[in-house]
């Protein structure tokens, strides 16, 4: 996955140079380092077992090697954005080394929607040939393309990356001036409150998932039963979801304004695009290779 990163990286990076030469874009060095990034991360997760365990082997060990990595992740996710804000001059500073276009951020979000995107529609293949049943597939797929409207949403669909002036019509009701759905007027104006229900909409679907497919699995048949297991979010990741729902519930209310900004509502959707790609990866994982000689 970190490969076809480094590999959409590298073609934007090329994309860019060609524009630039005919005098029709300019050249964002941070691409070459994302692709350099994703490349070496890449070489070291094909060799490392860690991850391995991490992901899909069971027993006490692993499971309590995955809660510890969920707490630590949150808890250097504090530090991190912690340490930024105390280490900039003010709010302004601030916002514009962690959230200026082009940024760290708004970058890894994207990388995360682009690995989320690709894990679902590749699960969705793996669930169409192990299940009779094409639900599982449809939906996993059907997932797979609404990341993707998401994803076009970060990039306003094309804008960030080749720089293309908005057309008239939508500036006028745009937010933001941008080629984007959702900072038009009306959706502007709720948006805070509705990514905060989304969240909780999300918590209550990872907290009650588990306990769902448990009564479900005795009367699935097997191979669905197996994919269910597979599939079904980990007890372990809600601490990650629980703390996207709060973050989304301070910039909603204006609750602790002083301390959380609304350009802080970032952090949230970076952390709950991790969360989701990781969950996507975990099943890929689990699921295993497809045996092709039965």
């Amino acid at each position: 996955m970190f490969a076809l990163l480094a590999t959409v990286a590298g073609l934007t990076l090329l994309a860019q140079l060609l524009l630039s030469a005919v005098g029709s874009g300019s050249v964002d060095s941070g691409w070459f380092v994302v692709a350099a990034v994703c490349g070496v991360v890449a070489f070291l997760l094909r060799r490392s077992e860690w991850v391995l365990q991490l992901l899909a082997i069971s027993g006490d060990s692993a499971h309590q090697a995955r809660v510890r990595f969920v707490w630590g992740l949150l808890l250097f996710g504090v530090v991190l954005v912690a340490g930024l804000k105390l280490g900039s001059a003010d709010q302004h500073a601030y916002k514009k080394l962690v959230f200026g276009e082009g940024g760290l951020v708004e970058w890894t979000q994207v990388l995360l929607l682009v690995t989320a995107v690709r894990a679902a529609w590749l699960l969705g293949g793996d669930l169409n040939r192990r299940l009779l049943e094409s639900w599982p597939s449809v939906l996993s797929r059907g997932f797979a393309l609404l990341l993707g409207l998401l994803l076009m949403e970060e990039l306003a669909w094309g804008q960030v990356i080749f720089g293309w002036r908005t057309p008239e019509a939508l500036r006028e009701i745009n937010a933001q001036n941008e080629t984007t759905l959702h900072n038009i007027g009306w959706f502007q104006d709720r948006l805070d409150l509705g990514y905060f229900l989304v969240t909780l909409l999300l918590l209550a679907v990872v907290v009650l998932a588990p306990w769902l497919a448990n009564r479900f699995r005795p009367h699935a048949s097997q191979g669905l039963a197996e994919v269910l297991r597979c599939i079904t979010p980990a007890t372990y990741v809600w601490p990650l979801f629980l703390a996207v729902a709060v973050l989304a519930f301070f910039v909603a209310t204006r609750a602790a304004s002083g301390v959380i900004l609304n350009r802080d509502q970032e952090w949230g959707e970076l952390l709950l695009y991790g969360s989701i790609a990781l969950m996507l990866l975990r099943a890929r994982v689990l699921l295993g290779p497809i045996d092709t000689t039965a």
